[in-house]
């Protein structure tokens, strides 16, 4: 666990932070995949299952292409995705940025989620959305319109990574022969396709000539929006998930920024004062750069909706999607039989027969991952991946989890947790402190009121800091 192996690969090769279209190293996309091979742990193996794909809606396409038109003086654009329409059709941290500043629009782009892009159509405020569908239509019309272009400009960054890679130290193992491999064979794609996103998007924003803020709320705006949005504004990121000591995306070592200052020139809007800390103590950010508002979704969901008065039922699995994200082709091999062993052991033990187990899918998680788990463990009840995770949270005893960091988010919902063992993850390297772990069976102190409080209570405590 921990980013040595990246930090060395890159000073080992530091020419891929000088690989850049329009001030956006396209290398930063990578460090993940590679970080993961470095280690070991990425594998190629993919997951059997079948893919429900949602719906390509018109009305979002024709909704996109005047509204697009229609916006071009407001003040604030903040792009995200219907991903985050998470609590009732509804991204609880767009409003909030609406509301925090001036004229805010909100640019999203689809899931393929039916339920969070229909979710569009029925929103108080959906004159203040614009779908981004049309762009996507536009971009694959522009794509094979300048193909030999883009392949131009993928076979040039291809030949110069080649370049660089042979006047360059030799690897040192396998793992670093992989990283490269990928990097050769990946990133002059990703390269061609930023440059054609991004003109694509300059034709788009051309006559935006009002802006004041441009809000990156996981919306794809620092590498293909931003940069070519005319005028001086402020460039802002909304902090989306808990970030750590080992976020590829948020730490990097100080020579990034020395090589690409312009593309780390943004604010950033943080949970808490420990991620402040961390990404100033051990990333290239500045104290001038964070502003610490808290987690605008769970501040604004409690406002709205308050909590949940049910009885707390439920044993509740958050799943991850390490397999569809290439982290670990056993993930669900491993988490199955514990979950089994987990259902009998609620089917038999009186002290637990008043519970059931329940599996909530990640967002990002596949809906058809749910047969799987209902084919293993066919007494327990599964949630998809759009259902609301805060009312499951407020109707569950426990929450189980390999490493998620729902965690954080169940303890301020009154939920403990406890993680089961995955790739030999630590809680101290995930989460900052330690935190209850079991093998196949659940805890029995916890069903006495008085440990269950007492763990819940320093779970709270130590969420606080990143919260």
């Amino acid at each position: 666990m921990g980013l040595e192996k990246l930090y060395d690969f890159e000073k080992k090769y530091s020419f891929l932070y000088e690989i850049e279209w329009n001030g956006v190293p396209v290398y930063t996309c990578f460090r993940d995949s590679v970080s993961l091979i470095l280690s070991g742990e990425a594998n190629s193996k993919e997951i059997e299952y079948e893919e429900e794909k949602g719906k390509i809606y018109l009305r979002r396409i024709w909704d996109s292409f005047w509204k697009i038109r229609k916006l071009k003086k407001s003040e604030t654009l903040i792009f995200t995705s219907t991903m985050f329409r998470r609590d009732y059709g509804r991204n609880l941290a767009a409003e909030y940025l609406m509301d925090k500043y001036p004229d805010g629009v909100v640019f999203e782009w689809p899931s393929r989620t039916d339920l969070y892009d229909t979710a569009y159509f029925q929103d108080d405020r959906k004159d203040r959305y614009c779908p981004l569908d049309f762009y996507i239509l536009l971009y694959k019309f522009y794509g094979r319109l300048h193909r030999k272009e883009a392949a131009k400009l993928e076979n040039d960054c291809r030949e110069q990574l080649k370049n660089f890679f042979v006047s360059a130290k030799d690897p040192e193992n396998s793992y670093e022969k992989k990283a490269i491999s990928l990097l050769l064979r990946e990133m002059p794609v990703s390269y061609a396709s930023t440059a054609i996103s991004q003109r694509v998007f300059a034709k788009l924003f051309k006559n935006y000539d009002s802006i004041h803020y441009t809000i990156d709320f996981w919306g794809s705006a620092r590498e293909n929006i931003i940069p070519v949005l005319p005028g001086e504004f402020e460039a802002i990121e909304l902090q989306h998930g808990i970030i750590t000591e080992f976020h590829p995306g948020y730490i990097y070592p100080s020579e990034a920024n020395k090589k690409c200052q312009r593309f780390f020139a943004r604010t950033l809007l943080l949970y808490g004062e420990a991620t402040k800390k961390l990404l100033t103590k051990k990333s290239v950010f500045t104290e001038e750069q964070i502003e610490v508002i808290g987690n605008p979704r769970i501040l604004k969901y409690k406002q709205e909706f308050g909590e949940s008065s049910e009885k707390r039922q439920y044993i509740l699995f958050t799943s991850q999607p390490f397999e569809q994200d290439v982290k670990g082709a056993e993930y669900y091999s491993e988490m199955i039989p514990i979950l089994q062993s987990i259902q009998k052991q609620l089917n038999t033990n009186e002290k637990w027969k008043k519970y059931s187990l329940a599996i909530k899918l990640h967002p990002r998680e596949n809906n058809g991952i749910k047969n799987k788990y209902k084919e293993n463990i066919p007494e327990c009840k599964v949630f998809d991946n759009a259902t609301q995770l805060y009312e499951l949270l407020g109707k569950s005893f426990l929450h189980i989890t390999a490493t998620s960091t729902t965690l954080y988010e169940a303890a301020l919902f009154d939920t403990p947790t406890i993680l089961v063992p995955y790739q030999g993850y630590k809680s101290e390297d995930i989460f900052g402190f330690n935190v209850k772990k079991i093998k196949n069976k659940l805890p029995d102190e916890l069903v006495e009121s008085e440990k269950y409080e007492d763990y819940l209570k320093y779970l709270k405590n130590q969420t606080m800091n990143y919260m």
